[in-house]
């Protein structure tokens, strides 16, 4: 069979407190089919801070200045559920649209503060196969493929959802309320029925409507697989790493005309995950699992709250 990539779609992940600063990655040996698909994904996060409101673990994304985490355990759990569609015109022109669902949680101690649902903010796609010799070459043994592309983020996700226990921060809300820019540059080599996945993507933020903008994201995917022979069934087990960098946040403001800007030194930084993923194909239909532990990471600050896993489940249709 030949073998397919499916763009990064740069998802609803904001600062390292979300799932995804930019997108999760599938393949398919599909070629060339449109795809409709629905992805589930949970990024877990903890953290244990002190009575002075500093992680005692590691860091993440500026929580710890809240007084309830003080001498408190927080954990958060980002889930977000995706419908997607891919469809190719001549094929090399590929278009993607992604609708996101989010369901994010967050407990202090032994009590759930927030539990917050609604649609995130939906991205449109636009890849070009720029080279591909699993098609022209199909007879050779060692073949590759090279795909670039471009994208926004439309702030259609609400920004301000209100509760009992207060206003949820930005990073769980559901959407960021900035439209943001993305590129990717996707490139896989094979032999036989072994190869290996790259995936470098940027994602340029900007200010939202309380003039705050995320700090823009570098996220790489690196991953070897092999591919399993069969009539009906194929296998396709894959290892690999997978790194996000983030810079800092921070905010505008006018001042007698005078546009200032203060940045905030405890946010962003660097996660290190490994990847272990298996997708199975069954006719037109492609199961996708992926687990990815976090190896290390180099956060700013004191108070970032740490990231444990992620878990990527989805179910491809190819027509």
């Amino acid at each position: 069979m030949k073998l397919v990539i499916i763009l990064f779609f740069f998802v609803s992940t904001y600062s390292f407190g979300c799932d995804g600063c930019n997108v999760f990655v599938n393949f398919s040996p599909n070629d060339y089919k449109n795809r409709i698909s629905l992805f589930t994904r949970n990024r877990m996060m903890i953290g244990e801070y002190n009575k002075f409101g500093l992680m005692t673990l590691t860091k993440h994304a500026s929580h710890g200045n809240d007084p309830s985490f003080w001498n408190n355990q927080v954990i958060e759990h980002y889930n977000t559920v995706e419908l997607r569609g891919s469809f190719f015109v001549k094929e090399v022109w590929k278009t993607t649209l992604i609708l996101p669902f989010v369901n994010n949680h967050q407990s202090v101690g032994d009590q759930n503060r927030y539990i917050i649902n609604g649609f995130s903010d939906p991205v449109i796609m636009e890849s070009y196969q720029v080279y591909n010799s699993f098609k022209s070459d199909s007879k050779k043994k060692l073949v590759h493929r090279l795909e670039v592309g471009v994208g926004v983020k439309i702030p259609l996700g609400t920004i301000n959802k209100t509760y009992d226990a207060g206003v949820p921060n930005l990073d769980l809300q559901p959407g960021t309320g900035s439209f943001d820019f993305l590129g990717s540059i996707t490139y896989i080599t094979k032999y036989k029925q072994f190869g290996i996945y790259s995936n470098l993507n940027y994602k340029f933020n900007m200010y939202n409507s309380d003039d705050y903008k995320y700090g823009n994201t570098t996220n790489l995917t690196l991953n070897a697989f092999y591919q399993t022979k069969g009539n009906t069934i194929t296998f396709m087990p894959s290892v690999g790493v997978y790194v996000e960098q983030m810079s800092f946040d921070n905010n505008r403001y006018y001042l007698s005309n005078i546009i200032t800007f203060t940045e905030y030194t405890d946010t962003g930084g660097e996660i290190l995950f490994a990847n272990l993923g298996l997708k199975m194909f069954i006719a037109d239909f492609v199961l996708t699992t992926e687990f990815q532990n976090v190896l290390g990471s180099q956060l700013n600050g004191y108070t970032q709250l740490l990231t444990r896993h992620r878990i990527n489940v989805g179910l491809t249709y190819n027509f």
